[in-house]
């Protein structure tokens, strides 16, 4: 099984068009190959109007294609993406490739810095799709699913995905002046209302013990938010502080 990255499908090669039109016929009921391509060539509108903004996970397996998932970028939030068309083919289902696809998915987003969330739109009676996605670390809202101005059904609910990276703390000596002001941000926008001193003094603790090699020390990413942070004392890891969705 492969799993390919894809946000071109004006440079595919013509065996790849046909064998995706094949993928949508049988998963999308789509009665004929002629129409199945139009839903190909549909991919070609988002590449030119969301160039930038959108790609595909694709699984194959011996050039057939088995699985699907569409990311797109909010065009007006850098920070908001929208998972869609997610499908894998009858025969190849409960094989892990839609868990394994999701998470090619966030690995390709959190190469983008100011992605914060990976946000999906599903059927509140879709629950197969519900348990997929709570399996994931999607967080139902209960609420309806709203998106740019794409298109999603009026009665989907919308789940929403935290999307953190977890990166080591250089130059620690110089660290607790430069943290310190976007963790204090990070709080108050939260509705906190941190004490300048006391996070400070938290923060320079845990500074010192990693200058000390006594643990590894790694800041919590959401974008470009400092939203947590996180030391791990002889592969124990335990949490200073972290958003809560």
């Amino acid at each position: 099984m492969r799993y390919e990255i894809t946000d071109s499908h004006r440079n595919m090669p013509a065996k790849k068009r046909e064998a995706m039109a094949d993928f949508f016929c049988e998963v999308k009921g789509i009665p004929s190959k002629e129409d199945a391509m139009q839903q190909v060539e549909f991919c070609d509108w988002y590449e030119r109007d969301f160039a930038v903004s959108w790609f595909e996970v694709i699984a194959w397996d011996a050039g057939q294609a088995v699985g699907y998932i569409r990311v797109m970028r909010d065009p007006k939030d850098a920070r908001k993406w929208l998972s869609s068309d997610v499908h894998v083919r009858e025969a190849y289902r409960r094989r892990g490739i839609a868990t394994r696809m999701y998470r090619r998915a966030v690995k390709t987003l959190l190469e983008y810095e100011a992605a914060e969330t990976l946000i999906a739109s599903i059927d509140r009676d879709n629950t197969k799709s519900i348990a997929l996605h709570e399996k994931l670390g999607f967080r139902n809202t209960k609420r309806p699913c709203k998106f740019a101005d794409f298109y999603v059904h009026p009665e989907d609910t919308k789940f929403v995905k935290p999307l953190y990276r977890y990166l080591p703390v250089p130059n620690i000596p110089q660290a607790v002046e430069r943290m310190l002001p976007l963790w204090m941000e990070w709080k108050e926008s939260n509705g906190e209302s941190p004490n300048e001193e006391k996070e400070r003094k938290a923060l320079g603790e845990c500074l010192k013990k990693a200058e000390k090699k006594e643990v590894i020390f790694d800041g919590v990413w959401r974008g470009n938010r400092l939203v947590g942070i996180c030391t791990d004392v002889m592969g124990e890891l335990t949490e200073y502080n972290q958003e809560s969705e």
